[in-house]
């Protein structure tokens, strides 16, 4: 099949050590050349002497329009009830197109609403680190940390949402050439209450502007990803999208680009940790310097930290899509039998007056007709 154009054979790096990869998570990507590759409040990740055994799926058939609710009970016995709220176009891990679901989140866990004591003040260990990229004064490249976003308790109730709804190698909206993607993901959007708090919480450690944009929030796409041992991201760079919510009723999603607003940051969410969890590798490498393909050889590695969010800019270089302050990164091989777990959101800024989101959206799906 016919791959995103900013894709080459020098991306699929593990297809001949890697047979099977039915499984990964995030965005429209860009060719590389020469990259390199309190404890009680912790939830214990149970292990297992082999790796994850991988579902086989049909990808020749169509999915099933299910919009019925699905509820379950979260381990504080709170109601978890979702369905589905768009069928849309997508990718495997193998390259493969198709068709698949981002659910709704009707009623998330009562650790995560506000209603119930989720809270949109900042914690108080919360701080934000800048990471040295080494680029010219000039540059446009941005990437930095904020710990302690989420507390333990609550990083294990998100993990669980994505965990219940159920994982599968299929994204929505995104398309990657074989073998670079090699995680499950599951895509859902929250009424916005916990979203909307979880921006309230970092909005002070964001960057107030970007290209003379304004900060807006956050979008309320959720993409959760899970690491099996073995798995990997290979370097690339995030797509930018034009945010998501669900519509009044509930039923459906909408787009931001009638808001005229569009994302220009990736901020992902380590939802277990390599301290307390069990984690072997797993961490993301962020590459250093001004090379916009990703050439150079070093780069600021952050392994996960429950609860801790890495932020960098995002859009293909040089595309219509992108900006040339683009940060290439890349997800380590996990290494042992935890499975590394973690969940991306975009930063939402105001949009370029000449946007066309239409021609944007078809630019990084690149669809056959």
């Amino acid at each position: 099949p016919r791959h995103n154009s900013y894709a080459s054979k020098s991306t699929v790096t593990l297809a001949s050590q890697h047979p099977r990869l039915p499984f990964a998570t995030t965005s429209t990507s860009m060719p590389v050349r020469n990259s390199s590759s309190s404890s009680s409040a912790y939830t214990s990740f149970a292990r297992t002497t082999e790796p994850e055994q991988m579902t086989t799926i049909d990808r020749t058939t169509k999915p099933q329009e299910n919009k019925s609710k699905t509820t379950m009970f979260s381990p504080d016995k709170s109601v978890i009830t979702h369905r589905v709220v768009h069928t849309t176009h997508g990718g495997y891990t193998n390259g493969n197109r198709g068709i698949g679901h981002i659910f709704g989140i009707d009623e998330m866990p009562k650790v995560l609403q506000p209603k119930h004591g989720f809270s949109s003040v900042k914690n108080p260990n919360q701080v934000r680190e800048d990471i040295d990229l080494e680029t010219s004064k000039h540059s446009k490249k941005l990437a930095f940390k904020i710990r302690h976003v989420l507390t333990p308790e609550e990083a294990d109730a998100v993990w669980r949402i994505s965990d219940q709804v159920g994982y599968t190698d299929f994204l929505a909206d995104y398309n990657t050439p074989p073998g670079m993607r090699q995680n499950v993901v599951m895509c859902f959007i929250d009424d916005g209450a916990f979203t909307d708090a979880v921006f309230q919480r970092i909005k002070d450690d964001l960057p107030q502007e970007i290209d003379g944009r304004k900060l807006v929030g956050l979008s309320r796409r959720w993409n959760a990803g899970k690491y099996v041992k073995g798995r990997q991201f290979t370097p690339h760079i995030d797509g930018d999208m034009t945010g998501h919510r669900l519509t009044e009723d509930k039923k459906g999603i909408r787009s931001y680009a009638g808001d005229k607003v569009h994302t220009k940051l990736s901020a992902l969410f380590y939802l277990n940790d390599y301290k307390h969890d069990g984690l072997v590798g797993g961490g993301t490498k962020i590459f250093k310097g001004d090379h916009p393909d990703g050439s150079s050889q070093h780069y600021y590695e952050q392994q996960p930290e429950k609860g801790t969010a890495i932020f960098f800019r995002h859009g293909i270089p040089g595309s219509r899509l992108g900006n040339e302050g683009s940060v290439m990164h890349a997800g380590s091989i996990n290494l042992g039998y935890t499975p590394k777990l973690m969940i991306r959101v975009d930063v939402l800024y105001e949009a370029e007056p000449e946007d066309n989101f239409e021609r944007r959206r078809c630019s990084w799906m690149d669809f056959d007709d």
